[in-house]
């Protein structure tokens, strides 16, 4: 072991250091703070009686965008999710927020779960009145998602309107990353771990299984399961 290593190691961190650490990390972690509440004022919209609740650990990156809510309540990070048992706790699952370009416009009282993700980029994202997003689920737009009213997310949930990346084959040129707009009609019960896709619309009253991906689109009142998701049970109903 050389002498440089040696004495690095082998180096006494005294309290005086200690103290200048914690105190630097405290003040960049205050300014962060600041900066994120500076930001919040001029990205939140409030209609005439709206309310919005963010827990304190909640993490945000707004870009030019907008949090919109209207006639009605919404809150981010505070409710606790449960799911087999277990729970998503506010303390340490954070919600995370990351937005450019675009707007999260909720209608009504919504309620996003501790862990819940948002990610949208020159899209738009809108969420209705008494739909409920557990933990663990993440809402990744570049054009348009919409959620009806009175939704159930389960812990997990992907939604997404984009592939990611962009596709080629051998004999084609590179495409697009397929960006397709993304409908959920009211009260849809998407199950743990399941996945809806660019292109779809869920009309009312679907149910997604647990784990299911969906492709194509769903007529009311169905069930559907499996990997592609397909249609499994008609004319069903559920309550929460």
């Amino acid at each position: 072991m050389g002498k440089a290593r040696k004495k690095l190691i082998s180096k006494y961190y005294g309290p005086a250091q200690i103290i200048y650490g914690r105190l630097f990390y405290l003040v960049k972690h205050l300014h962060n703070k600041w900066h994120t509440y500076k930001s919040l004022r001029r990205s939140i919209q409030l209609d005439e009686g709206s309310t919005i609740g963010i827990h304190h650990s909640t993490m945000f990156n707004l870009n030019n965008s907008k949090i919109i809510v209207r006639n009605g309540s919404l809150k981010i990070g505070i409710d606790f999710g449960y799911f087999d048992g277990g729970v998503y706790d506010s303390r340490k699952d954070n919600c995370r927020i990351y937005m450019v370009n675009s707007t999260l416009e909720i209608d009504g009282n919504v309620s996003l779960f501790p862990g819940v993700v948002i990610s949208a980029i020159n899209a738009k994202v809108t969420i209705k009145d008494g739909t409920i997003i557990n933990g663990g689920s993440h809402i990744i737009a570049l054009k348009d998602i919409e959620i009806g009213q009175n939704c159930l997310f389960a812990q997990g949930v992907m939604v997404r309107d984009n592939d990611g990346h962009k596709l080629s084959t051998e004999i084609s040129e590179e495409v697009n990353m397929g960006i397709e707009g993304i409908r959920i009609g009211n009260h849809c019960w998407l199950g743990q771990k399941s996945m809806v896709l660019k292109g779809t619309e869920l009309k009312d009253n679907v149910i997604v299984a647990a784990g299911a991906v969906v492709t194509k689109s769903v007529a009311a009142n169905n069930l559907v399961a499996g990997i592609p998701a397909k249609v499994i049970k008609e004319n069903v109903k559920w309550s929460a």
